[in-house]
Order: C-alpha cells, then sequence, then structure tokens
C-alpha cells in the first residue's frame, strides 16, 4: 500500500515548538518594555532616537513572529488532519481494490444466480462503493518571517551629540540579557522541530519558509542591541560618566573601523585638505579627547597618523597605541624567550624575532620617555607613530594647533626612533633658541623622524630621500590643511642627509615653507641648481670648517665627503653660486658679548657639546635667529 510521506510525530512537535515559542515571545512584551523606557532615562540625542527606533523595530518583529509562529501552529495542525484524512483514504482504497480483485478472481457472476452482470454491478456498487481515487489536495504551510536590521549608528558627519546615564544602558543590557537568552533558546528549538518536519514531512507543501532563518535573525539583533549599549555605555564612562558626546565617537565605538565616519576619513585618494573636511564634520573638540582615548587602537592607530587631522587628536590616539604597543611587544618577548630553549634548531630563527622585537621595544620606550622629559620648557605631543620595524615616530614641542610658528627638523643618516629623546633634544635646543628673546610668538618645533633615514651604505644615494621627502611633504601639507586660512610661519631646520631629503619635499609644486636651513649638508639633489628651485622664502645654509677623515673633534669630516662621493646629491647650499644666505659654525663673540662655541663634529649633538644643534654653539644660535626673521643679526661665515 503506498503511503504519503508525513511523519505526524515530528508535525506535532513542531506545532508544539512554535506555540511554546510564541508564548514565551509574548510574555516578554511587558519586560522588555520596560527595560527601554527605564534605558530612556536621561538618554537624549540622536543615540536615544537611534535605541528608541530599534526598540519599536524590536517590538514590532517580536509581534509579527509571535504571529507567524502562531499561525503555524494551526497550519500544522491542519495538516495532521489532512493527512489523517488521506491515509484513510488511501486504506480504504487499498482495501476496496483487494475486495474487488477477490470478487473478480471468484467469479461474480457465478455467485450472482439469476442476475445479470449488470445487476451485480450495481449490486456491488450500493453495498460496496468505489472510494476516491482522487488525492486529497495537499495542505500548504506558509512561515514567512524576516527580522529586521536595526540602525545603530548613523554617518557620524552631522556634529550630533548625545548624553546617556551609562547606569541605566548597563540596566538594559542585564535586563534583557534573560529574556534574549529565553528567545534564543527558543529559536534553536524551533529550528531543529522545522529541519525535521521538512524532511519527514515532505508531503506537505511548504509556500515560504524564511522563519527559522528570521528567527535566528531576530535573536541575533537582540545580541547585537545588547552589545551596542554595552559600548555606548562604556564610551560614556570612559568620558567621566555624564555629559554630552560627539556621535562620531560613539558610531566608533560601537562599530570600530566600520563607522561610516571612520570608513570616510580613510578612504582612497584623500587630500589632507579633503580629511580635514570630513573631519571638520564631525564636530570634535578637545573635550571629546578621553572618549576618543577609549576608542579601537586598530581604529586609533590609523587616525594618528592620517594627515588632516587636528594634532591633538593625532597626539591622543598616538599615544594609546604606543602603551598598547609597549605592553604587546613585552609580552611576545616573555613569550618568545620562553620558547628559545625547548627550540632546537629552530632557536636561530626565534632569536632573530626576538632581537628585532627588542629593536621595536627599545624605540617605543625611547618614544614614551621623549613625551614625558620634564627637564625642558614646552608641552609635547606625539604627532605620528607607525607601525614599522622600528616605527617612524614625530614628537612637537608646543602645539601645533595654536602656533604661529612651527618648524620641522629633519636628521640625517643612522637615525631611528631608538635615538628620538636624542633628536627630540636638539629640536628642543632649536625651541628654545627661538624663544630666547621676550614676548615670543607661540612657536612649535617637530622632532620629525619621519621617514626611514640612511644607513652608511645608503647615504651616497637618493632612494632613502625621495621616499622621505614625499612623507615629509605630506607632513608639511597636514599642519596647512589643518589650519586653513590661519597658516602659521613655517621652517625646516635640516641636518646632513636630512638636508637632501628636505630639498626633495620643498621641490614639489604644492609644498613650500617661508624658511630653509641646511646644516652640514651631505648635498641636495642634483636637479636643485639654485635656492631660487626650491619652494622656501628664504634659505640659509652652514658648515663646519672642514676636518680629514677620522680626524675628530675638529670641524665637520663627513659632509663634504658626503657631496663629493654621493651619486646624485652633490649639490652645496653653502656655495656662493647657489644663492643661500650662509651663516657660521665656527665660533664667534657676539657684539653683546656671549661667546659662541665652534662647531667641531658633523653630528647634530655631540658629548662635548660641540654639535650643530648643542646649546651654546654658534649654529644652534644662528638657527634661532635664522628660523626667527632675525638675518640682521646672524653672524658670517668665515672664507673657506
Amino acid at each position: 500500500m503506498a503511503d504519503i510521506e508525513f511523519d505526524a510525530d515530528s508535525a506535532r512537535a513542531l506545532a508544539t515548538a512554535a506555540r511554546a515559542a510564541a508564548r514565551t515571545l509574548r510574555g516578554q512584551g511587558g519586560a522588555r518594555s520596560s527595560a527601554v523606557t527605564s534605558a530612556l532615562t536621561d538618554f537624549d540625542g540622536s543615540y536615544a532616537d537611534r535605541f528608541r527606533d530599534a526598540a519599536v523595530v524590536e517590538a514590532e518583529d517580536r509581534g509579527r513572529l509571535v504571529g507567524v509562529l502562531t499561525d503555524l501552529a494551526s497550519a500544522v495542525d491542519r495538516s495532521i488532519l489532512v493527512a489523517e484524512h488521506e491515509r484513510d483514504r488511501v486504506r480504504s482504497r487499498a482495501a476496496w481494490q483487494d475486495r474487488e480483485s477477490a470478487r473478480r478472481a471468484a467469479g461474480v457472476h457465478a455467485l450472482a444466480g439469476p442476475f445479470s452482470g449488470a445487476a451485480v454491478s450495481v449490486w456491488d456498487a450500493l453495498t460496496d462503493p468505489e472510494p476516491s481515487s482522487e488525492p486529497l489536495p495537499r495542505p500548504v504551510v506558509d512561515a514567512e518571517f524576516r527580522g529586521r536590521e536595526r540602525s545603530r549608528y548613523g554617518t557620524g558627519a552631522r556634529g550630533g551629540r548625545s548624553s546617556a546615564d551609562p547606569a541605566a544602558l548597563r540596566g538594559f543590557v542585564s535586563a534583557t540579557s534573560g529574556l534574549d537568552t529565553a528567545a534564543s533558546g527558543e529559536a534553536t528549538r524551533v529550528r531543529a522541530a522545522w529541519s525535521r518536519f521538512r524532511s519527514s514531512c515532505a508531503w506537505v507543501q511548504v509556500d515560504r519558509g524564511s522563519m527559522p532563518a528570521g528567527f535566528d535573525r531576530y535573536v541575533h539583533e537582540n545580541d547585537e542591541a545588547r552589545s551596542w549599549i554595552t559600548k555606548v555605555a562604556q564610551a560614556f564612562e570612559d568620558a567621566g560618566g555624564n555629559g554630552a558626546l560627539s556621535d562620531a565617537v560613539l558610531d566608533i565605538a560601537a562599530v570600530g573601523r566600520a563607522a561610516p565616519a571612520v570608513q570616510g576619513l580613510l578612504a582612497a585618494g584623500l587630500t589632507p585638505a579633503a580629511v580635514a573636511a570630513k573631519w571638520a564634520a564631525l564636530g570634535l573638540t578637545k573635550a571629546d579627547v578621553s572618549a576618543l582615548r577609549a576608542l579601537p587602537t586598530s581604529v586609533l592607530s590609523e587616525l594618528g597618523n592620517l594627515e588632516g587631522i587636528p594634532y591633538w587628536a593625532k597626539s591622543a590616539a598616538n599615544v594609546v597605541v604606543l602603551n598598547q604597543r609597549m605592553a604587546d611587544v613585552e609580552l611576545e618577548i616573555d613569550r618568545l624567550q620562553s620558547m628559545v630553549a625547548s627550540a632546537g634548531d629552530g632557536s636561530r630563527v626565534l632569536a632573530q624575532q626576538l632581537t628585532t622585537l627588542r629593536s621595536d621595544l627599545r624605540s617605543l620606550r625611547n618614544i614614551n620617555a621623549t613625551l614625558n622629559e620634564k627637564r625642558f620648557d614646552g608641552p609635547r605631543y606625539l604627532i605620528s607613530l607607525t607601525d614599522d620595524e622600528p616605527p617612524l615616530a614625530a614628537v612637537s614641542i608646543g602645539d601645533l594647533d595654536t602656533a604661529d610658528s612651527v618648524t620641522w627638523a629633519v636628521p640625517g643618516m643612522n637615525t631611528t626612533t631608538a635615538d628620538m629623546s636624542s633628536w627630540t633634544t636638539a629640536a628642543q635646543n632649536i625651541y628654545d633658541q627661538q624663544n630666547r628673546r621676550g614676548n615670543a610668538p607661540d612657536r612649535a618645533v617637530v622632532a620629525w623622524i619621519g621617514y626611514d633615514a640612511p644607513t652608511p651604505s645608503e647615504v651616497l644615494f637618493m632612494s632613502k630621500a625621495t621616499k622621505g621627502g614625499a612623507q615629509l611633504a605630506a607632513s608639511i601639507r597636514g599642519l596647512a590643511s589643518v589650519r586653513p586660512g590661519h597658516t602659521p610661519e613655517t621652517n625646516i631646520v635640516a641636518h646632513s642627509y636630512g638636508t637632501t631629503t628636505a630639498a626633495v619635499a620643498l621641490a614639489e609644486d604644492d609644498v613650500s615653507v617661508d624658511r630653509f636651513v641646511a646644516l652640514g649638508s651631505a648635498g641636495l639633489p642634483d636637479n636643485i641648481k639654485t635656492a631660487d628651485d626650491l619652494h622656501a622664502g628664504h634659505v640659509y645654509a652652514s658648515q663646519a670648517k672642514d676636518a680629514p677623515l677620522g680626524h675628530v673633534g675638529q670641524g665637520d669630516e663627513w659632509a663634504s665627503f658626503g657631496r663629493d662621493h654621493s651619486v646624485a646629491h652633490k649639490v652645496d647650499p653653502t656655495a656662493p653660486s647657489f644663492g643661500a644666505t650662509v651663516f657660521g659654525s665656527d665660533g664667534t663673540t657676539t657684539a653683546g658679548g656671549e661667546r659662541l662655541k665652534p662647531v667641531l663634529h658633523h653630528d647634530p649633538l655631540n658629548g662635548d657639546g660641540q654639535g650643530y644643534l648643542d646649546r651654546g654653539t654658534e649654529s644652534v644660535h644662528n638657527v634661532g635667529l635664522a628660523t626667527t626673521g632675525r638675518d640682521t643679526e646672524l653672524s658670517p661665515a668665515e672664507p673657506r
């Protein structure tokens, strides 16, 4: 006997599961409504609107889901009844066919006696009618439900702000956690029952079957809502627990790099000016710095190196990343050290990894020490920090967001961030020299180790200068974009190969500074024929007297060698034909009677205090004058 593919037990189990889930969800209405009402206490702004809208979507979806589950259970009940009737029909017809076959086999005319064959057929029809051969219509089950996504963040570009009581938000999370767990359990049971029903009740037609996936989506959206509100509460707590926060900060706290605000800032091909415009639209101010620091480090590491963002924000981001990176590297070093002893032949690879990590840690610690140096005047800001090995970085002495004068100090060969404190001391000496006179304008000097400086084997070539010049140009453009309409005076003070790098930057058409000072130049690029080829309002140069190689402490023993033996940077900025203002570095006494030490090394700083940027040298004295427009006070260079 043919049977239909329908397991009544599986069908009953689905109907039971659907009704139980509907009861559970229906019973959650009051508790969920109360949790939303409590969370909205002191919750204001667009984030409160988004939360309220999400709560409406949840309630509507839950109501629709209850209806779908209830209707599904009723439809399954009907399918059970129809299946029973169809099976009765199939059984009855099979039995009748058996009787009919038996009658025909026994010869109905012999049994009929005096009745004709037609009379026998009529008799059979009256006493044993043939059941229908037409199957009953197959029942149709419709289970259509699609949970909707709930908006939890905006574009972050409207300058909006929101306020909330983080404790009330935490209360929502706590109150809905158990409800969501119960809903998730019901979704699991319904999904399992639905799967059994579909595999064992194929006789039933399913018109639409999105409900199990939709139920899962509803549960997922509830989980996301709790996670979202938890992050929002954390953002308010990190900011002190009261007051309003930028919606952009809340967006980033909620979804990290995926936030539209971040995606917009990090879009490919943006100029610093375009970045600055997008940042300005976010409406973030220094009042948001605490909330900014609490953002994911994956976001902060990118924001901290993005030209066009205000320097207070870049520094806040980079300091967080610096501290996190130091901790991470220290943990990784400890982990690898514990592995070395048991590594056997693999210890050589681990040892190399340890060497790299220790080098990175030295740089990170040196950068950190530089920021926390208390001996000098002027606040310090970490305006860039890359993830190179070792990292590149730039430390500003003074506030680039407000300074009336900004100077980039660009180092030469062999300078890495493991020397950050040393190079920042050189920059500090420039800063202090610029401020020697009273009523000095607000200034900032950037200790810029923003390029991979060459090693001795690379210093005679242009590749590091070409790449570094592009990076320096980006930094200069960044300042102009952050300070449109209020651009400060700008200077570059470069030493040795740093002059090569700076000249590459100043040869770009859209980059210019007011003053460029070249100290102990390793040679400007050969295509820079005169000072007029540089986009600088005024060009200065100085070199201490030449000293023979190997004769330490008698003068600059490397600058001329670097120019003369270079492949493509032989131009001497102190040559009369170049057209720069050349000042002295060999020691003198000022008109006011101040004795200035001579420069006796190629170094920017030297242990005997007679490098180009050491305090009290004629060189750093003149750098201070040149970068503040006091040209008439410069001491001239001795004839060479």
